[in-house]
């Protein structure tokens, strides 16, 4: 049974330029194991990986916050979209220090400009936030969007006052870095994830509940479905190889993973090993794009290292880890 549209976030990983210092980060909303006073609670919130996933390490701030994703700035600044707010560490997580009041909670996904370090958006429950000064002070930035929920925002890397949101009425363009906002496309469609082509800029990707993925090759123009074989509608997460953006994985709500080879025209699933069936994350590791992350409901992570062909349970049993990224 799918969750209510209006409680749950859905992840993008973005995968980065390939690095032998790729730094992962998991985040981690809960635990089906957690009981009200027992000894034997699991860890949840933040966990880090320093040597490609092969063993991560919690971040050291508070256990219970629910984390629903965090994303690295261009200088270093760790931001994590919580369930009480947006949290700042800037001494790669040793600290944390939450920036927003209580106006601004159920924070699910957040952006920083690679531009402009000090100006991060933070789309939420309640529409969309942004702040200018590194997290002192935060501004709505909702005029225009039809409803508060929000479960995506994205900066368009040519111009960074360019943005697009996923909402429940389709996806929404702004190009006065979020001052006003008008339908970019997909009218009544709730859209769950956005994910912007690196090597091809004016493509982008939407994952829909229900609808399964379409996609945009003129900047959010006109939108075509690339469903071919994608038997499972809900789409919460998409990635692609970084050496072969043909190569892509789609995460869905109850059908696994499925994978395309020729950009999105036809998919396949790709569950050998995956015991879990609802993806809510993926991510293709840069610096061996061989292995895929797979984030799942309340079945921990998994890691493919054929591309997909074949999985195994890496580590949060019965965890729910909802984002996954890379600096």
């Amino acid at each position: 049974m799918k969750m209510p549209s209006k409680i749950f976030a859905v992840s993008i990983a973005f995968t980065l330029a390939a690095s032998a210092q790729d730094t992962l980060y998991m985040s981690v909303l809960s635990s089906h194991a957690y009981r009200i006073g027992a000894q034997d609670n699991p860890i949840v919130g933040l966990f880090g990986s320093a040597d490609g996933g092969n063993s991560w390490h919690h971040e050291g701030w508070i256990n219970y916050i629910r984390v629903f994703y965090t994303e690295a700035a261009s200088d270093g600044t760790l931001w994590s979209a919580c369930g009480n707010g947006v949290l700042r560490s800037t001494d790669a997580g040793a600290s944390w220090k939450i920036t927003t009041g209580w106006q601004i909670t159920e924070a699910l996904k957040v952006r920083a400009d690679n531009s402009d370090p000090s100006v991060v958006y933070a789309a939420t429950a309640y529409g969309i936030f942004k702040t200018t000064d590194h997290g002192a002070t935060w501004k709505k930035k909702s005029r225009g969007l039809p409803g508060r929920f929000t479960a995506d925002v994205i900066i368009d890397e040519q111009n960074h006052a360019h943005l697009f949101a996923a909402t429940e009425e389709g996806v929404y363009v702004s190009r006065d870095a979020g001052g006003h906002w008008m339908l970019c496309g997909l009218k009544g469609k709730g859209i769950r994830m956005l994910l912007q082509e690196q090597n091809n800029p004016q493509t982008l990707w939407a994952g829909t509940e229900d609808d399964g993925l379409l996609k945009s090759e003129n900047d959010g123009a006109t939108w075509k479905p690339m469903n071919n074989g994608l038997s499972a509608k809900t789409v919460y997460a998409l990635a692609s190889n970084p050496s072969d953006s043909r190569l892509l994985f789609a995460g869905t709500h109850g059908g696994g993973v499925f994978r395309s080879r020729d950009g999105g025209e036809h998919w396949t699933q790709q569950n050998n090993g995956l015991t879990n069936l609802v993806v809510h994350a993926l991510l293709v590791l840069p610096s061996h794009p061989q292995s895929v992350f797979a984030g799942t409901l309340n079945g921990g992570l998994f890691r493919s290292d054929d591309e997909g062909n074949s999985w195994k349970f890496v580590c949060q049993p019965e965890a729910q880890v909802w984002g996954l990224s890379v600096r």
